[in-house]
């Protein structure tokens, strides 16, 4: 009994992961402030600025998956201090740059393999080796970072760009990625609660799966890459992951403009986002903690089907009331998802190789936004609406729910085997 009262060592590893996504999503979520500041004294194109941005995001997701597998060999510690090294070294070689060439060296390439040893790989891995029961509860603590990171620097950034430019802006946040990042990292972080003589959420005991059998984490089985992409439900979580994220990102970034189209002025779209981002924190608390107790999958589910309604109202949002029903339904139900999906990939693969599996997911999110972002602003161009990648986020969503009851059928079947 004295055991169960002592503070948990895999809140710090929380912590940790906390640190490391708020500094890695924060960062990025106010570039789109800091970019006004580098256009007004480079003289740039907006198009330069957004290549940048869009190489960025390629590299992140052509290098991450090996990156999850390297973190699964030399451990999440050595992986976030690389991590945190590249990205202060990124953003102090912003303060220096003079021509779009040094630009896409920096942020493009440099800060996009940054990313990678950092953010939603390197975090969620660590904390679904530390938590079983737990897991959801755990990883919304640490994955709120990501859309409060982004809101407290995007206000904090408004302040250093008056008072230190976008120079000194971007030397802070080199200085915050050394410190936040790499000391936390060394001190706190472990890879396994074995690695200390601790089970997972504390536990007395080893856990055990659906099937009563016990979890050890060096006798789970070693997902390659390519036993990964050889793997049914691999492929079925990764695709459901692809069309969660490319609606998500869509609605992120078109949505603004979408309002304005559907007749709203650009004040009320504008407060329209910002509260979306604010029930995005909501969000990301809700799920995961939700799907401890109704079940990972069927969390996904709901979580799902409303933003499939919150679809259908974006498309008719042409007053204030259908704009903030869509805002209230789709702010609760989307960034929940990426803890939901994470808790999902720890559930359905173990702990030993979630790194790997983790990296493959985010390639497949990161290509999802891609994809959908450059679709959207493709098919306006030839439009002028937005409705068609609307109503092809709400196919993707349902597609996704098909892929998540399939998923549910596949481990049915792998467990009953396992009884027999």
């Amino acid at each position: 009994m004295e055991n169960k009262s002592k503070f948990f060592y895999g809140w710090w590893i929380v912590l940790v992961a906390f640190l490391s996504v708020g500094i890695t999503y924060g960062t990025k979520g106010a570039f789109g402030v800091i970019q006004l500041s580098m256009l007004k004294d480079l003289g740039w194109t907006r198009a330069q600025v957004a290549g940048a941005l869009s190489a960025n995001m390629f590299i992140y997701a052509l290098v991450v998956p090996f990156a999850g597998r390297f973190m699964d060999k030399i451990g999440v510690k050595n992986i976030l201090v690389i991590g945190g090294a590249l990205t202060g070294l990124a953003y102090y070689l912003l303060t220096i740059i003079k021509t779009p060439i040094q630009f896409y060296l920096c942020y493009g390439i440099l800060l996009g393999v940054a990313g990678t040893c950092m953010g939603m790989v390197p975090g969620p891995t660590a904390v679904g080796r530390w938590f079983v029961k737990k897991r959801g509860r755990a990883l919304s603590l640490a994955l709120v970072a990501s859309p409060l990171g982004a809101a407290i620097f995007t206000v904090l950034s408004k302040n250093w760009l008056n008072s230190l430019g976008w120079r000194g802006t971007f030397k802070i946040m080199a200085v915050l990625a050394w410190g936040l990042v790499i000391i936390p990292s060394i001190l706190l972080m472990k890879n396994t609660p074995e690695d200390i003589g601790l089970q997972p959420d504390g536990e007395e005991a080893v856990p055990v799966n659906n099937s009563g059998n016990s979890i050890s984490y060096e006798d789970e089985e070693d997902w390659t890459l390519g036993k990964l992409f050889k793997s049914p439900k691999a492929w079925t979580l990764f695709l459901g992951y692809f069309f969660m994220a490319g609606n998500g990102w869509a609605q992120a970034v078109h949505q603004v403009p979408h309002l304005i189209n559907n007749g709203l002025t650009r004040e009320s779209a504008t407060n329209a986002l910002a509260a979306t981002m604010f029930l995005n924190v909501i969000s990301m608390l809700m799920w995961p903690a939700i799907s401890d107790y109704i079940g990972r999958k069927k969390a996904i589910i709901i979580a799902l089907a409303l933003q499939i309604i919150g679809g259908v109202l974006l498309i008719n949002a042409r007053s204030i009331g259908l704009t903030y029903t869509f805002v209230i339904i789709a702010g609760l139900s989307y960034t929940g998802c990426y803890g939901l999906f994470s808790a999902l990939a720890a559930d359905t693969f173990g702990r030993r190789s979630l790194g790997t599996v983790n990296g493959v997911m985010a390639t497949f999110g990161s290509l999802g936004g891609a994809v959908a972002i450059y679709l959207g602003g493709y098919v306006y161009d030839i439009t002028n609406s937005y409705n068609i990648i609307w109503y092809a986020g709400i196919i993707g969503l349902v597609l996704a729910i098909i892929f998540t009851l399939y998923l549910s059928k596949i481990s049915v079947v792998k467990n009953i085997e396992v009884t027999r």
